[in-house]
């Protein structure tokens, strides 16, 4: 008789501990990015501009499709040189984001070699199926996640 009863709580906990042990792994790759789920083209996109810049190489060059022009705003400063002033080799995290049809900002940690992070606001415009960087500033900007 004791040895049904182990047996029972055995399947108990493993009838209870298993759904849950799926669900914190589902939540884990959507809510840090790691899975097909949590990453968009927009992410991917600052990841690597951020990944060359901070790394200390150029920036992706914005290649707009042929006959069209650049989704940023002429004569604005250039984003990667604002990064490097805030510091000249950083890695980063996203934090969050938003996008409305062709515009976009993302709230990212840059994380200076030996340095405290530093929160920074990306503006991208997407052309075609390219997300390009347009603006950086200091800060974050209030993003509703539902």
């Amino acid at each position: 008789m004791r040895e049904r009863r182990r047996t029972g709580a055995g399947l108990v906990a493993l009838a209870v501990g298993l759904p849950l042990l799926v669900a914190a792994i589902v939540m884990a790759v959507v809510f840090t990015g790691t899975g097909v789920v949590g990453r968009s083209p927009l992410h991917r996109a600052v990841d690597r501009y951020l990944e060359a810049v901070g790394g200390g190489g150029p920036a992706p060059a914005a290649t707009p499709p042929a006959g069209t022009g650049s989704g940023c705003p002429g004569g604005a400063p250039d984003p990667a040189d604002a990064l490097r002033g805030i510091a000249p080799r950083f890695g980063h995290h996203i934090v969050s984001s938003t996008e409305s049809g062709d515009s976009a900002a993302v709230n990212v940690d840059l994380v200076p070699a030996g340095g405290e992070p530093v929160a920074v606001l990306l503006e991208l415009r997407r052309t075609g199926d390219r997300w390009d960087v347009c603006a950086v500033s200091t800060g974050r900007m209030a993003i509703d996640p539902f």
